[in-house]
């Protein structure tokens, strides 16, 4: 090539506008219903701040789109770890409590929690583990493999550490299931995955029984209401229970098409967190099961489009990125829906796009401007 040659450069001819779109519409809907519970609350506030976080929300989805090569991102693995870990200790240093629990840092007028980012981060790490060692951990006994894993398990358990200590523990439980779920998808002996596995469940139990006594009442809170079997004799204090019984109460006065907007009762105070961990209540009260099926419908498409997308990529590297990425987003969803149905134990957790939390959506949309780059088609000029 001559000097004077100018070097060919690429730009993105298509993506998946499947997930671009279904993203832009489950954001949409998630003003809508943040608007109609603002409404009722003499208070916008909740409305506007989510309106001004979905700005910088788009910017960093577009910007992770257009980023010109995500393999570059595996050479940044240990900078973005120590990064995250310096901001988790941040939060314990210097941290803002919120409902008894300091996971915030505040940065100007807006607060940010750094535990999920550490989900992507982690994400990214294993992904560049699983891709550069993929046939040996396929083949390789079960102390080797640790051994080969051991950079990786050291830094996710001083992480996990670390946002233990901030009371955060349904960022764990997706954030273990995903991982595990890489490893799942990797080919990794079933049995170091099963062990993995039996080693976090252990550990959760341990949590919960020797930690803080609201863990161990939100079991015994599920025990009574429980989708599937119910403990008729469980003793639950009335107020504790209060969420879950009110949101089962919402959800079964919804029906098929719901209450409609203006007969919700559930915003009107009696759900206390009905903008962030129990939205889906709202949805399902005031449109019914079919207008709750519809956004969970959304969110299932989102998740298997970007499965599919993720599948395509012939790197190895950006195929666990992308599996890893769907993983984290859609367990979300899961584990919001199921502590609104009482499927699962009270958690909070949001729902991606549509709950009210700045973090949540900043990192969301960085996981969906990922995807969307995994999509992507580009064509040198």
């Amino acid at each position: 090539m001559s000097m004077n040659q100018s070097k060919s450069h690429s730009y993105i001819a298509e993506f998946d506008r499947a997930i671009f779109f279904t993203y832009m519409i489950l954001c949409i809907i998630g003003l809508g219903v943040l608007m109609d519970i603002s409404s009722v609350r003499e208070n916008m506030n909740f409305f506007y701040k989510q309106l001004a976080y979905l700005v910088p929300a788009l910017l960093i989805m577009f910007s992770a789109l257009y980023f010109p090569n995500l393999q570059k991102l595996q050479k940044y693995n240990f900078m973005w770890v120590l990064i995250v870990l310096g901001l988790l200790i941040g939060v314990l240093a210097f941290g803002v409590e919120v409902n008894g629990a300091k996971r915030f840092l505040k940065l100007g007028p807006l607060l940010f929690q750094p535990s999920f980012l550490a989900r992507i981060v982690l994400i990214l790490y294993l992904a560049g583990l699983l891709s550069k060692k993929q046939e040996e951990i396929k083949t390789t006994n079960i102390s080797d493999l640790i051994k080969t894993l051991l950079p990786f398990l050291v830094t996710m358990l001083l992480m996990y550490l670390l946002i233990l200590k901030e009371k955060h523990l349904s960022t764990l439980v997706i954030s273990a299931s995903t991982l595990l779920g890489m490893f799942w998808i990797a080919g990794i002996r079933k049995r170091f995955v099963m062990a993995l596995f039996a080693v976090a469940l252990i550990g959760g139990l341990i949590v919960i029984a020797k930690g803080a006594s609201y863990r161990g009442e939100r079991i015994e809170i599920y025990k009574k209401y429980s989708l599937f079997t119910k403990d008729t004799v469980a003793h639950v204090d009335r107020e504790k229970e209060y969420q879950t019984r009110e949101s089962l109460t919402a959800l079964s006065s919804g029906k098929l098409f719901g209450t409609g907007i203006d007969k919700g009762r559930a915003k009107h105070f009696f759900l206390p967190e009905s903008r962030t961990d129990y939205v889906f209540t709202i949805i399902g009260e005031e449109t019914g099961f079919a207008g709750a099926m519809l956004v969970f419908g959304l969110q299932c498409f989102l998740f298997w489009r970007a499965f599919k997308v993720s599948l395509r990529q012939e790197d190895l590297y950006l195929r666990y990125v992308g599996l890893g990425l769907a993983l984290n987003l859609f367990l979300n969803v899961l584990v919001n829906v199921g502590v609104a149905m009482s499927a699962i134990p009270s958690t909070g957790v949001t729902l991606p796009f549509i709950s009210y939390g700045g973090t949540s959506l900043l990192t969301d949309s960085l996981a969906i401007g990922l995807l969307l780059n995994l999509s992507a088609k580009r064509k040198e000029i």
